[in-house]
């Protein structure tokens, strides 16, 4: 039988690029995908470990979850939705809101992915040549969305948006979704500013800082008119057992986890000094750090880390830009050794 797919896809599906994750090879280092590779707490792991026996039921703690993130983030529990990762969050986000959706570029590719598998219109502004918030120029481009999707510390490149930006940008009363996956690493949060805005989403996740990116569990914070918004599109059950379990744990073991960021933290300046010495890189607030490794091309310099049992990121060309970028985790102290032993040779 003769079958020809594309009859039966919808055509704004043809346009999209799929989401390519950074390589994971066993017995390799891997400083792709911007994890937490110290690992989550032993509280985490005891918790997996019991919350197996209960895998036969369908999830119950998601109240007990939300509740301890209220606390966490310093909210009330009606302020707090949880996702499969922040990642379905924002396809929540891109459900219930009407588009146009308007990003910045560099930035994580999933927002346009998203947006276009639902059929809506993904516009974008570049940065700055440094990679520096474009203020006027986005907040003349907004008036043509409805939806603002904003990444501080900014994916890939580290960058952060100053408080009085993002103001600016809420003042345009544009639903306006702010993506904190790496707050932890930077230490400040627009959450605060959500009982002056009721326009602002932010989206947090357990993936990075805490360690539990196999297990996908994020969190969005908002005022409670938009968050019983998006329960009206969530699915029911969408985070599994074992992740509420392990996020609840993780919750309960803060101190570990900061003492892990605070490591990260040290290393990724060192790791910034010692990158610099041999390529143009960026400040970074978050756990990873961009670079122009040019005239070396990305995917050359990707191979020759590789031939060293070392992974990372190749992004290339970014359109608008010139360069050639590679993003590079900041991984333990003593991975981090290894990568700049590997580099004297490149």
């Amino acid at each position: 039988m003769k079958f020809d797919i594309s009859k039966f896809i919808k055509p704004w599906a043809m346009e999209i690029e799929p989401y390519i994750p950074g390589k994971t090879m066993k017995g390799y280092i891997k400083l792709a995908s911007n994890e937490n590779n110290y690992g989550p707490s032993q509280r985490v792991i005891e918790a997996l470990q019991k919350g197996i026996e209960e895998v036969n039921i369908y999830p119950y703690r998601d109240e007990e979850l939300r509740g301890k993130v209220a606390d966490y983030c310093k909210v009330d529990r009606e302020n707090v939705i949880l996702g499969n990762g922040s990642d379905e969050l924002m396809d929540l986000i891109f459900k219930i809101f009407k588009g146009p959706i308007l990003g910045v570029n560099p930035s994580f590719s999933g927002y346009k992915i998203f947006t276009l598998a639902l059929g809506e219109k993904y516009l974008e502004i570049n940065l700055k040549e440094d990679f520096g918030f474009p203020l006027d120029e986005f907040i003349e481009k907004s008036k043509e969305a409805n939806i603002l999707i904003l990444c501080s510390p900014n994916n890939p490149t580290g960058g952060v948006i100053s408080e009085e930006d993002i103001k600016a940008v809420l003042d345009q009363g544009k639903i306006t979704v702010v993506d904190e996956a790496y707050y932890e690493f930077y230490g400040k949060s627009f959450v605060p500013l959500i009982s002056e805005y009721p326009n602002l989403i932010v989206l947090r996740t357990f993936a990075k800082a805490f360690a539990l990116a196999g297990l996908r569990i994020g969190y969005a914070i908002s005022n409670s008119g938009i968050i019983n918004a998006l329960y009206k599109v969530k699915p029911p059950f969408n985070v599994n057992s074992l992740a509420l379990v392990s996020a609840i744990a993780a919750l309960d073991s803060k101190d570990y986890m900061k003492t892990t960021v605070e490591r990260i933290k040290i290393d990724r300046e060192i790791l910034f000094r010692e990158l610099s010495k041999k390529f143009k890189a960026f400040r970074s607030e978050a756990n990873f750090i961009l670079m122009d490794v040019s005239p070396i091309k990305a995917t050359e310099f990707f191979e020759n880390l590789l031939k060293k049992g070392i992974i990372v990121r190749a992004f290339g060309k970014f359109s608008g830009f010139i360069g050639e970028y590679v993003r590079i985790s900041v991984g333990t102290s003593e991975e981090n050794r290894k990568l700049i032993e590997a580099l004297e040779d490149i």
